[in-house]
Parts: structure tokens; sequence; C-alpha cells
């Protein structure tokens, strides 16, 4: 057995630490259990310099730019992965053989990282509006005060007033918009002379609300505009959950244990719980004893664990997951000029369409500059030979932008995960099932449509719309749904899942369902809010000093 603590807290990504964090700060022992996969190899070759110096004249570039074995080069159908370039794809490592799933026609991803699936997030942080926040289980007015709580934490960046304000949370601790490249301007300008037309149908644009800085937070440093960020964090500007595990650090009640992969839990009184993990190191299975254990190991992972530890194998589970799509374009507005070097990667604007008129089932899609993006990515998705393509390309990626669509996604019995033990008799993987209705294909179809309509109108003309395989979304969902009855297999609003004592579930496993938002920022405010609720019952006699 190993020492014991206060809370163990299993998982580093955007839950695990932001569940962590108020326990620290209340004096609590915190033991974090995590895998803790990092990258060794391609961080230190990205230097701090804009994207077209790096091309001009870095010697090694091909290495992270490519990949040492060309895994940077995607062959297969564009999803998740495929999208990683070589210095984030160690977000995704040793994930399949260490934590297997099975679906024919589910892309289920999971990350072993240190930092989890937000090590490589693109960073939007739209808050939940009080409706969606109903719809997914959470009290909309305890969420509002941990919103702001995390948002001046990691550092949000946005407009407070402009269109999106309506279709979105109310978020004030913000700093200032990241600028506006070329592109995103030009479409915004045409946005605003068409803004009455496209209200009446229900459309709305505005800038991208995101983790990152334009003001020195701490350690970190501002954005530099490098457009390197699918390749770096120059600065530590873009918010990533390891950050805050450095900063957890700090504090003598925090300790970091990686190389451990859990796999049960066990209640061994009415005030204690014994986790058995297996050190990677090792290969042997160690025990280490709580008050109270924290999964926040992602909504798949975190499935395991459960239905692991609670004996329920070829038990079904709710999954839900944004379903989404592509729509690379070309901005014709913007032929014959070229656009600015000086300029960020992640998204510029953000579309939200009101299909229904009553922001119940909104629609979202980010804007995207080609940018910093290889050629090659735009070229499988183009109905033409390579060699045609290629010299339509190198004349137009100039003027590319892509439109990102993402929808929401309620429980459906088609929709399941459920723990399956191997017919050999060693092990168990995950089994999941992910099967839209012909209304809800019919659903998406139509609000694409009518989105690729307002994207014409600004400016964009769209070369196709990409359907990505169910799950490339990696915004998955609704395992243990937040409940105020008393079901099994569910969460209470707090978070502790029933039938236990002592556990309590951190991350979107006990969201009952996903707006087309993206749900990492609630995450990290829903696990602050958590993080305090268990601090509070706790009720520790010491404090220590908070992270910086």
């Amino acid at each position: 057995m190993n020492d014991s603590s206060d809370i163990i807290v299993v998982g580093s990504g955007a839950s695990g630490v932001h569940v962590a964090w108020p326990l620290v700060e209340a004096g609590l022992t915190v033991t974090m259990l995590d895998t803790g996969v990092r990258d060794e190899v391609y961080e230190p070759l990205v230097p701090a310099r804009p994207y077209t110096e790096v091309r001009c004249a870095d010697a090694r570039q091909h290495r992270y730019l490519l990949g040492d074995n060309f895994e940077g080069i995607p062959l297969g159908q564009l999803g998740a992965g495929p999208q990683l370039t070589p210095p984030r794809q160690f977000v995704f490592r040793h994930a399949e053989a260490l934590t297997p799933t099975r679906s024919p026609e589910f892309e289920a991803v999971e990350s072993l990282a240190l930092g989890g699936l937000a090590g490589a997030w693109g960073a939007v942080s739209f808050p939940y509006l009080d409706g969606e926040l109903r719809q997914t289980g959470l009290p909309a007015n305890q969420l509002r005060k941990h919103y702001e709580t995390v948002a001046r934490r990691i550092g949000v960046s946005g407009d407070r007033s402009d269109d999106l304000s309506r279709v979105r949370g109310p978020l004030e601790a913000l700093q200032p918009p990241l600028l506006l490249d070329s592109h995103a301007e030009q479409i915004l300008a045409r946005y605003e002379r068409k803004r009455d037309a496209l209200h009446r149908a229900g459309c709305y644009v505005g800038q991208t609300l995101l983790a990152a800085l334009t003001r020195d937070l701490g350690e970190r440093k501002a954005h530099t505009y490098y457009d390197m960020d699918f390749w770096s964090n120059a600065g530590g500007s873009v918010y990533r959950p390891a950050l805050s595990v450095k900063d957890l650090g700090r504090s003598a009640n925090f300790r970091y244990r990686p190389s451990y992969l859990v796999e049960t839990f066990a209640e061994s009184s009415a005030d204690a719980v014994r986790v058995r993990a297996r050190s990677l190191a090792s290969n042997r299975v160690e025990e280490f004893e709580a008050r109270r254990l924290i999964l926040a190991a992602g909504a798949l992972g975190t499935t395991r664990i459960v239905l692991r530890s609670l004996g329920q194998y070829d038990v079904r589970v709710p999954l839900t997951s944004n379903p989404h799509s592509y729509i690379p374009c070309v901005h014709y507005r913007s032929l014959g000029r070229m656009p600015r070097e000086r300029r960020h990667s992640l998204a510029q604007l953000t579309m939200v369409f009101d299909p229904t008129g009553d922001r119940e089932h909104l629609v979202q899609s980010q804007l995207y500059s080609y940018g910093s993006l290889m050629l090659f990515r735009l070229l499988q998705e183009l109905p033409l030979p390579y060699r045609e393509s290629l010299r339509i390309m190198r004349a137009l990626v100039p003027h590319m932008v892509i439109w990102v669509v993402q929808h929401e996604d309620r429980p459906s019995p088609d929709k399941y995960c459920a723990l399956r033990r191997n017919r050999e008799g060693t092990g168990d993987y995950l089994e999941v099932v992910y099967h839209l209705s012909p209304e809800s294909q019919r659903t998406r179809r139509a609000n694409e449509k009518r989105m690729a309509g307002f994207v014409r109108q600004l400016g964009c003309l769209p070369i196709r719309t990409v359907n990505t395989p169910d799950g490339s979304s990696i915004h998955y969902a609704g395992q243990f749904p937040a409940t105020v009855a008393d079901k099994p297999l569910s969460t209470t609003v707090n978070g502790r899942l029933r039938p236990t004592r002592t556990v309590y579930l951190a991350d979107g496993s006990a969201f009952a369902y996903v707006p087309a938002k993206g749900l990492t920022l609630t995450l990290m405010a829903n696990a602050n809010r958590l993080g305090e609720h268990v601090a509070q019952a706790l009720k520790p006699t010491g404090s220590a000093p908070a992270p910086s």
C-alpha cells in the first residue's frame, strides 16, 4: 500500500487539474495518478520563430512538419488523429494498446498524455447558456462563478459585447481579443454589412473566445502571432493543462505520480477508497488509499474504470458525441491580395446558427485560415487528380479558409458503451456503438446546407462539405449522467457516483447532453465546482498557499 492521501485524482487533463486546484488551495493532500505520456522528440526542435521564417530557414523543419516516420502525413479518411501534427501526436500515444476500444463505425479517441486531450485542443472556450446547462444536468446558478474563476486562472481572450453574446453564456473575465487575420477582418466586415438579414435567418458571427493570452499571465507570455499554434506553444500563450500540473506541483500537499494506469477502485469503508493502478515502469499492480477518489480520466477512460470496478460487464451506458464536418472554402474576395503573415492559427471567427429561434438547438462553426497547415492536407479532399489539384492549390492556398461545423447530441438507444471481456479470458475492452437516427441525419444535412449558404453570403465559396467519422470531434460524454433522481449508474448534481459514497466523476461522463459549442471550458468550470464541494465536505483543518 502506497502512502494515503485525502484525495486521489485520476487524470491530468482539463477536468483533473481544475478539480485538484481548489482541493490543494484548501490544504488537502492530493495525489494525481496519471500515465503522463510526454513529447520528448519534437517539442525541443520547434524554434520560436514565425512560420514563414521556419519554412525559409530551418534545415530541420521536415522532422516536426512531417515527422521522422512521416506520421504527419495522413493517408486515411479525414478524422481526428490525422489532423494532429507530429509535435502533438504524443497526446494519443499508447492509448490504443493500454485502453483498447472496439467499434466498426465510431472513431473513439483517448489520451494517456500529460494534460490529456486538451494537450492538443483548439482552445475554443464558450460558456454554456442556462438552457444548455439545464439539459446537461448542471446547475446554472452555481456554474457562473466557476466559469469566471477558471477564465481568470487560464486566461480567456475575446469580446464581451459582440453579436455572439446573445447565443452564448455570459463571461466577464476576458482579456482583450486576439488580432484577427486578413481573411477574418474581411469576412467580419461583410457580415456587418449583411447583419440584419443574417439575424433574421438566425445567423450570428463574432470573434471566437479562446484560451490564449493577449496579456502576460504569471510566467506565461502573450501570444506572439507566429502562426505556429499547430506545431508549438511559444511562451505558453495557449492554455494547456500541463501548465497547471506544473503550478500545482509548487504546493507541498500536491503529488503528481506519472506512469500509472488506474484499473479499478474499491471502497474499503464509509470514508475510504482504495485504487489499484498498474505501474508502467515495473508492470506491477500497486494500491493507493484516500478519503475520496475523483475520476477525471476522460469520458471513455472513466467509463472503463467505473464499469470494471463495479463488475458491470456487458451493461450498456449512454454515449453522446458532437457530430462535425469541415467546409473548405476559397475566400474569393481576398483574391489578388496576399494575407498578412503575422497572425495566429487558432479559430478566427465563430458562426452560430439558431435554426429554431429559441436557442435550444444551436449549430456552431469556427473559421480557420489555412495558413501554416501543410498543402497535402487539402489535396486529398479535392475531387481532382493530385497533379491537377497541386497546380490549383499552390495558387489558391493563401486564400483558403475552413469552417468547422459542430452539432449538438443527445442520448439515444443506438448510442452506447459496454465493457466486454476478451474471449481469451484475459483483459477487457470498451465496445462503442454509435448510430445517428435518420431524423438526426436529415437535420444535420439541412443545417449544414443552411450554414454553407451563410458562408457564401460572407464571401467564401465552399469546395465541398467533408463529413468526418462519428467520434472524430473527440467530444464524448453522457455515460453516468447527472440527475436529481436516484438512478443506478448515474451521478448526483455534485458529482458523486451512485451507488458509491466516496467516488466522484469530474469529466464529461456526467454530462447528459453536449451542445454544439464544445465542452472543455464547461468541464473545467464544473470540475472547479466539484473540487470546492469536496473540499468543503471534508473540512480540512489547515490550509496551504494557493498554487501560483
